[in-house]
Formats: C-alpha cells, structure tokens, sequence
C-alpha cells in the first residue's frame, strides 16, 4: 500500500512540473513581441529596415541627389532634416505605430512603420 502512495505521489509530481513547463513555454510564445521597424524606401525600393527600438540618426539618400535625415529615439522616427524645398517631411511629426508614415515627395522618400503593435 505504501509503494502505491509514493508511486501516486512521484506521478502527480511529474505531472505537475510538466504543466508548469507547458504553462511557462505556452506564456513565452504568446507573449513574444514582434519587431517593429521602420521600413524606408527611395523610389519604390526599400533601401533600409531599422529596428524602432534602437535609436540612432540615418541619413536616407533621395531621389536626385536629395537626402533626409531620419531620427529614431525613444521609439520614436522622425524627419530631422531633409534638403527638399519645402520641407513637409519635417513637419509632419513623429510616428510609433503600425501602418504610420512620413512621405517626402521631392526625395521620393517613404518612412513606415511596419510591425505589430504593442
């Protein structure tokens, strides 16, 4: 009767450090989160794919020799500075989430956020 105890008591062991093992994998998977980049393209070309999560300054190379100076900080992307006429790209803020956008049209640039949200 005794063997049948410890045998019931090591099986119910078993059983429960392998469901907190599935709990534990089950919650890492569900709760990835995905990359979110910035995607910029030049003329209809993707040129660059950065990582919203690490800052830095990229200087983006236009259509005709045009140049934008894209920002990202804080998980944040913005047009710090840009060599078109009118300078809309610069005033049109900053993005941080899925499907946003800067256009710069005289540079044929696009900035977008791709990715899932948060």
């Amino acid at each position: 009767m005794k063997d049948k105890t410890a045998l019931r008591d090591l099986l119910l062991a078993i059983g429960l450090v392998v469901a907190a093992a599935g709990f534990y994998i089950g919650n890492r998977i569900m709760n990835r989160e995905p990359p979110i980049v910035v995607e910029v393209s030049v003329d209809g070309v993707v040129v660059e794919e950065l990582d919203l999560s690490k800052d830095g300054e990229f200087v983006i190379n236009g259509y005709n020799r045009g140049t934008n100076t894209l920002v990202i900080e804080g998980g944040e992307a913005w047009i710090k500075d840009a060599t078109c006429p009118d300078k809309v790209c610069i005033h049109q803020g900053k993005i941080n989430r899925s499907g946003e956008m800067i256009v710069c049209l005289p540079n044929l640039m696009i900035a977008k956020i791709v990715g899932e949200e948060e």
